[in-house]
């Protein structure tokens, strides 16, 4: 496993219990934490995007 890639990485810290949730995930749908955080992101990236333009924080919700 592993190897050569263009993926930049990115690092967060989260506190334990959302970490076993991500992990349970992962290992239900027999993929990694990595790819399953991956895929949230770019959800969560195509919805900002659809979104209007005055209402694209995080913070705000």
């Amino acid at each position: 496993m592993g190897g050569k890639t263009d993926l930049e990485r990115v690092v967060a810290y989260i506190p334990a219990e959302r970490k076993r949730e991500l992990e349970e995930w992962a290992e239900t749908d027999e993929r990694s934490v990595s790819w399953l955080v991956a895929k949230l992101i770019d959800k969560a990236l195509q919805e900002r995007r659809q979104q209007p333009s005055n209402s694209k924080s995080l913070l705000h919700q």
